[in-house]
């Protein structure tokens, strides 16, 4: 029986007693996969055919699971099931990276939308003390750390909106009430439980493989680091610390964090990474050196 395991879970079955190694043997071979990957596929393909959300077959056939749940099961899946399911889940004509990567792809979209509509309207509560306090700091001789970040940010929001284009509050629009009309989670939540789905898959060297060589994955899992929850924060950095290991890997996660640079419109590379570290009680540095 084949279990393709990492290196590190090789070495570690190695060390159990032949009896242990026959039980995990017999519980791999015992598993039954509750659904087949097209049963997931398809319904996330439906979540991203704009087209979906004004058919009623399509709308009936993503049922009444939220998108979270639909991605929850198939994260179980994927970490529960044969090693043959997720090859199938992955093979050439499923091409289950690529899927998982578009709709991990779209709900960053709409998660930096939303993160930008909540950031206007808090800058807008507060405009008469941000003015006050924007006269104080101009009356200093230096620039501090706070203004320098806010600089960045303005630079970032500039970027993405070059980048979505004067139609993206409408585009934004139609992108809610798709995601309404199909019943989909929160984006932060969807995407919180891809990146598990991609742990998942990065769990044997089949699929790992896979995702070192798929650019738009590493790109994607680097992105979600804007994602508020220090949970999903250390779950990214857990990948992309794997990935850092294998030979090329750290060529690949520059060349991603390049890409965050430009998206994100960062002044230089690592700086949300480093404000992260600097800001260590609003990021809970001790949780995330734990996780």
């Amino acid at each position: 029986a084949s279990m393709d395991l990492p290196p590190d879970k090789a070495k570690l079955l190695r060390n159990y007693d032949l009896e242990k190694k026959w039980e995990i043997i017999c519980d791999q071979d015992m598993v039954q996969a509750k659904d087949s990957p097209a049963h997931y596929l398809n319904k996330l393909r439906t979540y991203l055919d704009p087209k979906a959300s004004r058919s009623h077959r399509k709308r009936k056939m993503v049922g009444d699971s939220t998108s979270t749940q639909v991605l929850r099961d198939l994260e179980i899946s994927l970490r529960t099931n044969h090693i043959e399911w997720v090859r199938e889940f992955l093979n050439e004509q499923n091409q289950g990276l690529d899927v998982l990567i578009d709709y991990l792809s779209f709900r960053l979209s709409m998660m930096r939308h939303e993160q930008r509509i909540a950031l206007a309207r808090s800058q807008s509560s507060d405009g008469i003390n941000q003015v006050n306090t924007t006269t104080s700091e101009c009356s200093g001789p230096t620039e501090t750390g706070s203004t320098m970040s806010a600089s960045w940010r303005r630079r970032a929001r500039s970027a993405e909106a070059e980048c979505e284009g004067a139609a993206s509050p409408a585009v934004a629009r139609r992108r809610t009430r798709h995601a309404a009309r199909l019943n989909m989670g929160a984006s932060t939540d969807d995407i919180h439980v891809c990146i598990m789905c991609m742990r998942a898959i990065m769990n044997n060297k089949y699929g790992f493989n896979m995702v070192i060589q798929h650019r738009e994955a590493i790109n994607s899992i680097a992105l979600s680091l804007v994602h508020h929850s220090l949970r999903t924060k250390a779950l990214v950095l857990e990948l992309l610390a794997a990935i850092c290991l294998v030979k090329g890997g750290h060529q690949i996660i520059l060349s991603a964090f390049d890409n965050f640079k430009e998206v994100v419109g960062e002044p230089r590379r690592f700086h949300t990474l480093m404000e992260y570290f600097m800001n260590y009680d609003n990021f809970h540095i001790e949780f995330m050196c734990k996780t």
